[in-house]
C-alpha cells in the first residue's frame, strides 16, 4: 500500500472502468496496463480499482514486490529484471489466450516505458499507459507527505523531471485487439496470394518495375514486411516534439477515450510498390479523435473528407517507414476525387479489384471488415539523430515490384 490518504472517486474516471462494452472486450482481449506516476499519486489505489472490476480477470504485479527502488533505478537494475520475469510470465506461453495485466510502478522513465512496451508487443498484448488523475499527482509537496517511501520533496523534483520529458507518447491510436489482429493478417494474406496469381498484376508489374528487374519472380509474402502492432494512428506526436501535440493530448474527447474499446470498420485493402494496408471508414465519434490536419501532403489530398487517411499498415517495403501508407492511400484517394476511374480488374470474392496505375491497387470490400480496437498509445526507444557526414545525401528507397 503506497498512499497514506486514497483518492477520491473521482479520480477513476476512466473509459476502461465504466464503459460496459470496453469492460466486456479487455476481458476476451490481451491487454497489458502500464500504470505510471510519481510515489503517493493514486497508482496502487488505481491498480486496485482495476482489479476490483475486472476481478478474475485481472492480475496486478506490483514493483514493491520485487524491491523496485524507483527513487534510485541504477541501484534496481536487478530488482527490475525480476519485475520483468514476472510480467513475462504473467503473460504466459499462449499468445491467443485472454489476459488483463497491471504494472503497478512509476514508469518514469523513458527507458522503463519503452521496455514494458516491448514486452506487451511481444506477448500480442495492447498497452494501456495510466497516469492518476488525482488533483496532486505533481505536487511534489503533497507527494512527499503521501506517499509511504519517506522521500524529500527533492527527490520526487527529480523524479517528476523524468516524468514530465514522457508525458506525451511516440503517437495515439486505435490499437487492433488480438482476436482481430490475427482475422486481419489471415485476409490480407490470402488477398496478396490471390493478387500474385492474378495475369493483370504481373502484366502491370512489369510496367511499374522500378529496378528494371520485372522478370524476376516476386514473393509479395516477403516482400512486405510487418511494422509492429496493428493500429490506426490518430496522431503522431513524438513525445510532444510534433506540432499541435501537446493540444491533442489535451483534448477533453482524447482524454475521455483514452482505453476505450470500438469497432473499426476496414472498406478497402490497398497495395502500392511501397506499402499495404487497410483502409479505416471512422464514425463520427471516432472523427471527433481525428486531427483537422491530418489530410495534408499529398497533392490534391487536402479537400478529402475528415478521416479519409485513416489506416491500418499491414507491411512496407524494405526502407520504407509506416507513415508511407497514409500518404500512398492519400494518392489513390486524390486520384479518384480527381474524376479517374482507374481499371476494374476483377470481381473477387472479397470485393472490386481497381488498378490506378504507378502500382497502385485497390480492393473496396464487399463487406466491410470489423475490428474491436482500443484507443491507447505507443513509447518506445527514442532513436539518436543520425550524424550527418558533409557533403552526404540522403539515400532513396528502392522499391522494386508493382
Amino acid at each position: 500500500k503506497e498512499e497514506k490518504t486514497p483518492p477520491t472517486s473521482g479520480s477513476l474516471s476512466f473509459a476502461f472502468l465504466q464503459q460496459e462494452k470496453t469492460k466486456e472486450t479487455l476481458r476476451v482481449s490481451r491487454t497489458i496496463v502500464i500504470m505510471r506516476g510519481l510515489p503517493g499519486s493514486g497508482k496502487s489505489f488505481l491498480s486496485r480499482a482495476i482489479a476490483d472490476v475486472y476481478q478474475d480477470h485481472c492480475s496486478v504485479i506490483c514493483a514493491d514486490d520485487h524491491g523496485v527502488k524507483p527513487e534510485s533505478p541504477e541501484s534496481s537494475a536487478d530488482a527490475y529484471n525480476a519485475l520483468d520475469e514476472a510480467v513475462v510470465a504473467g503473460c504466459g506461453a499462449a499468445t491467443s489466450s485472454p489476459l488483463l495485466m497491471v504494472v503497478d510502478d512509476t514508469n518514469h522513465t523513458q527507458e522503463r516505458l519503452a521496455r514494458l512496451a516491448e514486452i506487451a508487443e511481444r506477448h500480442h498484448c495492447v498497452a494501456i499507459f495510466l497516469e492518476p488523475r488525482t488533483e496532486w499527482s505533481r505536487d511534489a509537496a503533497q507527494l512527499s507527505q503521501k506517499s509511504n517511501r519517506g522521500l524529500a520533496e527533492a527527490q520526487i523534483e527529480v523524479m517528476k523531471g523524468h516524468l514530465e520529458e514522457t508525458s506525451l507518447p511516440l503517437f495515439f491510436g486505435w490499437f487492433l485487439l488480438s482476436p482481430a489482429q490475427e482475422k486481419i493478417r489471415c485476409t490480407f494474406m490470402d488477398f496478396l496470394k490471390t493478387l500474385d496469381t492474378l495475369e493483370a498484376f504481373k502484366k502491370h508489374l512489369i510496367d511499374s518495375t522500378v529496378t528494371q528487374e520485372a522478370e524476376k519472380e516476386v514473393d509479395l509474402e516477403q516482400y512486405f514486411k510487418a511494422k509492429g502492432p496493428l493500429h490506426c494512428t490518430t496522431k503522431f506526436c513524438d513525445y510532444g516534439k510534433a506540432a499541435g501535440a501537446q493540444e491533442y493530448a489535451q483534448n477533453p474527447a482524447v482524454r475521455e477515450s483514452y482505453g476505450s474499446v470500438s469497432e473499426l470498420s476496414l472498406s478497402a485493402l490497398f497495395v502500392t510498390p511501397r506499402t499495404v494496408g487497410a483502409s479505416v471508414s471512422l464514425t463520427e465519434e471516432q472523427l471527433v479523435l481525428w486531427p483537422a490536419d491530418a489530410e495534408k501532403g499529398v497533392e490534391g489530398a487536402s479537400s478529402l473528407p475528415l478521416g479519409s487517411r485513416a489506416h491500418v499498415t499491414l507491411g512496407c517495403a524494405e526502407g520504407v517507414e509506416p507513415v508511407q501508407t497514409g500518404l500512398d492511400l492519400l494518392e489513390i484517394l486524390a486520384v479518384q476525387q480527381g474524376g479517374q476511374k482507374g481499371e476494374l480488374v476483377e470481381e473477387m470474392e472479397l470485393g472490386s479489384l481497381t488498378y490506378y496505375g504507378q502500382g497502385r491497387w485497390l480492393l473496396s470490400l464487399r463487406e466491410p471488415i470489423s475490428a474491436p480496437a482500443c484507443f491507447s498509445s505507443v513509447y518506445g526507444p527514442r532513436e539518436a539523430a543520425p550524424v550527418k557526414k558533409a557533403g552526404e545525401k540522403k539515400k532513396k528507397s528502392k522499391c522494386a515490384i508493382l
